[in-house]
């Protein structure tokens, strides 16, 4: 495990390399709540062009928007290594990501081959560039550990997203190619239990400890979860490629409910340390990450119903709310849990060092983090998180909730990027004093 004192704050990028995609994100969250709203309850399928648009809006312009804004800053800082020509790059991704995904989105939604070309080609190219500065940074790192493993995994995982995610569009593009929809699942997995869950595992190695002053992960845990997921990932993509002998069927059901004890495991431990927390003063971060995981527990135990009980489990429903839950429900109470330490800890530790250069000593001192956002302005964009999701998990089985549901998770948005961007307005003040 890389130690606390391992971090090379010192290396950390300009405040302006990350922050532009972890302020920008959440106002896709809110898009996508605002084009359900309007299509209503007759979304409700997992084959609907409307929610395949309106998701991958979804989950590339929130959800790998903050992840690649949270790797460039994590990088320099964990593995010692900063992005070769970290400023141009991050600006590049931000551009082709920001401008590609909507065009992606709303050519799903509208059955567009031309905007489904050019709105994909430009996130396929975000993503390679992604992986090949990212690949090269850890290269390059002499730190070593399960963060550095876990990085390098939901790398991978990354790249097997994309190629899956290209493999499918292909059937969009008007050129008689067949639609894959067998190969859509494997897509999910490597994307959101991949990329996702691996990256959210390897951050946590760092911040859990360090922001929520708990133990350190065990160990062995740590060095194996990441690396036994991946194989797992393979084994399920294997069976779905190759069905035949039929006892690759049940190979890859047995991979994919590893998969899922996998991480079952990981919110456990998760949990388990966050209760053996030595300072017990109340966080709203902290109960972000709480209701993550727990709604990732959800997940999977819906998943394990479902599988239990096939006429559950093909009901249209039932993968909806498995999404809903992973990926409303862990990936992104997750990140606003992140969100709220990493950037009150990025405007804290750049204005403490535009102190250290400053020649002239004292003057106005430097905001604590809770004055960079307070408390109570978290709490109200959790309260309005929070019922966005229970709101939404119940609206796919009684639609009279829908629109409710998707206006509190608008809300929720539109208020985290207020909260995100009045304190980038406090670190132009206090560096301007």
């Amino acid at each position: 495990m890389i130690g606390l004192a391992g971090l090379s704050l010192e290396r950390a990028p300009p405040l302006w390399v990350p922050m532009p995609f972890l302020v920008v994100a959440p106002l896709f969250a809110t898009l996508f709540a605002l084009i359900l709203i309007t299509d209503g309850p007759v979304v409700m399928s997992r084959w609907s062009p409307t929610l395949i648009g309106a998701t991958h809006l979804l989950v590339l312009g929130y959800v790998m928007m903050v992840m690649f804004g949270a790797v460039q800053q994590m990088l320099p800082v964990v593995a010692g290594s900063p992005i070769p020509r970290g400023r141009g790059v991050a600006l590049l991704l931000f551009g082709l990501l920001a401008l590609g995904t909507p065009i992606l989105g709303l050519g799903l939604m509208a059955l567009t081959p031309w905007a489904i070309g050019l709105g994909g080609g430009l996130v396929v190219i975000s993503i390679l560039l992604f992986i090949a500065s990212a690949s090269i940074s850890l290269a390059r790192s002499p730190a070593h550990g399960p963060t550095i493993t876990a990085l390098w995994l939901a790398v991978f995982s990354l790249l097997a997203t994309l190629l899956l995610g290209a493999w499918l569009a292909t059937g969009y593009l008007g050129l008689g190619w067949s639609l894959p929809r067998t190969m859509t699942n494997p897509h999910l997995a490597w994307g959101l239990i991949g990329w996702v869950g691996l990256l959210i595992a390897g951050v946590a190695y760092q911040v859990v400890p360090m922001f929520q002053m708990t133990p350190e992960y065990p160990a062995a845990f740590a060095r194996l979860y990441a690396p036994f997921v991946v194989i797992q990932l393979l084994l399920q993509t294997g069976a779905t490629l190759w069905p035949a002998p039929p006892w690759t069927a049940v190979l890859g059901a047995l991979a994919t409910g590893l998969a899922a004890l996998a991480l079952a495991a990981f919110a456990v431990v998760t949990l388990r340390l966050q209760a053996q927390r030595r300072r017990r003063v109340p966080d709203v971060t902290l109960t972000f990450w709480r209701i993550g995981l727990l709604a990732l527990l959800g997940a999977i135990l819906l998943w394990g119903i479902g599988s239990l009980a096939p006429a559950l489990g093909q009901q249209s429903v039932w993968p909806l709310m498995l999404a809903w839950l992973f990926v409303v429900g862990f990936a992104i109470s997750i990140i606003n849990g992140m969100l709220y330490k990493i950037v009150p800890f990025l405007v804290w530790l750049h204005l403490n060092q535009i102190r250290g250069r400053s020649p002239q000593p004292g003057g106005p001192r430097v905001p604590s983090m809770h004055e960079i956002i307070t408390p109570r302005r978290a709490h109200i964009q959790l309260i309005l998180h929070l019922i966005g999701l229970l709101a939404g998990l119940v609206a796919l089985v009684w639609s009279p909730l829908w629109k409710p549901a998707l206006l509190a998770f608008a809300a929720s948005n539109v208020l985290l990027t207020w909260n995100l961007t009045l304190a980038i307005e406090r670190y132009r003040v206090e560096r301007a004093a």
